[in-house]
């Protein structure tokens, strides 16, 4: 992929014009401005971070963070995916005496005892469905495969809630960013740069608010292309 610059596109912008570099802001903004409205649904930028996890394993969403793509852990040179688990509970509960977070209790385990079903152990009748070579035999229906870890994204907390069993001091993030963390050295696909050079003409004309305008047509069109 060729990529370029925002402080490219702004240059080349400045030279076309015949402007000097006093300018450099305006055309700076005009490109940022344009580049979070083509990340909404054209241009995605697409951003990976180390995040460390806290007491009660959450991490903090970036500040630019827009849609998730995965959560991994590192093993080596390599990235493990982890599962999302949507029935994680996002309501945190809170001690009475000092106000910190308490963690949940396992869902396994209640104080230490396994929760019981007829006087059986959880999950007693997976074992009786095997056959005489231990094979098993299914008819487990409504279960689910997969592993117990995983994380939800919960966006009215800013953060990645990881479940109890979750070790790890830390999770690698890969996620499309909003572009509200845009600057000049911000890499993009070099098929953006007519794209955005034809906004920033267009918001510099005397037709900024008008979407049919010869300035704005041009630009929409250099976006649907």
């Amino acid at each position: 992929m060729n990529l370029t610059t925002i402080d490219q596109i702004v240059r080349r912008g400045l030279l076309e014009n015949g402007l000097p570099i006093h300018f450099y802001s305006e055309f700076l903004y005009h490109g940022a401005t344009c580049l979070r409205e083509l990340n909404l649904d054209t241009l995605q930028i697409v951003n990976t971070v180390n995040l460390p996890t806290n007491d009660y394993a959450a991490a903090d969403l970036p500040d630019d963070f827009d849609d998730d793509i995965a959560v991994c852990i590192a093993s080596a040179d390599r990235l493990l995916h982890l599962p999302k688990q949507e029935s994680l509970n996002p309501i945190r509960i809170h001690s009475t005496t000092d106000g910190a977070f308490v963690p949940y209790i396992n869902q396994d385990t209640d104080n230490g005892v396994p929760n019981v079903f007829y006087g059986f152990a959880s999950g007693y009748n997976y074992y009786w469905n095997v056959n005489d070579y231990a094979e098993f035999t299914g008819r487990r229906f409504g279960a689910h495969g997969g592993i117990s870890q995983g994380y939800k994204i919960i966006r009215e907390r800013r953060q990645i809630q990881m479940t109890n069993n979750f070790i790890n001091s830390n999770i690698i993030l890969m996620y499309i960013s909003n572009g509200q963390s845009v600057n000049n050295a911000t890499q993009i696909d070099y098929k953006a740069f007519q794209t955005i050079r034809s906004y920033q003409d267009w918001m510099r004309s005397p037709n900024k608010n008008n979407e049919n305008s010869p300035e704005g047509r041009k630009y929409l069109n250099q976006k649907d292309y």
